[in-house]
């Protein structure tokens, strides 16, 4: 017995003009062709290679493999090794919007670690700071960097806030 029954056999077939032609038939009848236009394989730019030869330089290329082994060695629990441009908040700025969507500056960051908060938490807690439609996944690590420099301490020794889900 079989489990699947076929009542219609489809077979698809290109010839060398780049036709595609394909051929229906149910099992004990006659075949009926059909035949379309040139073949659309669904090839974008991205699927060729060669036409993308050149578009970084070298520098671009280096900054890259950069952050992707600096976010190894962050991930591992190392000290980042910084080159190129720096992604650290500007030192003077406290006008500076770091959270988005709550609108909240570098000044009130600083401000609420100057009253008491400690954890990034508890900066959440108090400015709303990552409590935004992104929970966070755009400011976190800036808030962290301000955290870190105000109290003094490591980057790896800021705990992270618990993750969630961008609300979109």
């Amino acid at each position: 017995m079989d489990l699947i029954r076929e009542k219609n056999v489809r077979i698809i077939y290109s010839d060398q003009t780049g036709s595609v032609a394909s051929e229906q038939k149910a099992p004990g009848t006659a075949s009926e062709k059909i035949t379309t236009g040139p073949e659309s394989r669904g090839e974008t730019e991205h699927d060729a290679p060669a036409s993308h030869e050149g578009v970084f330089s070298e520098e671009e290329v280096e900054i890259i493999v950069n952050r992707v082994i600096n976010r190894f060695r962050e991930l591992k629990g190392e000290k980042p090794v910084r080159s190129g441009k720096s992604e650290v908040v500007p030192e003077d700025d406290d006008d500076l919007v770091i959270c988005r969507c709550e609108e909240i500056t570098k000044g009130e960051i600083k401000q609420a670690i100057r009253n008491g908060m400690r954890t990034l938490n508890g900066i959440k807690r108090i400015t709303r700071a990552g409590m935004g439609l992104c929970q966070g996944q755009t400011c976190q690590r800036l808030v962290s960097q301000i955290l870190a420099s105000e109290l003094g301490i490591p980057l790896s020794e800021v705990t992270p806030t618990t993750a969630r889900a961008p609300v979109r």
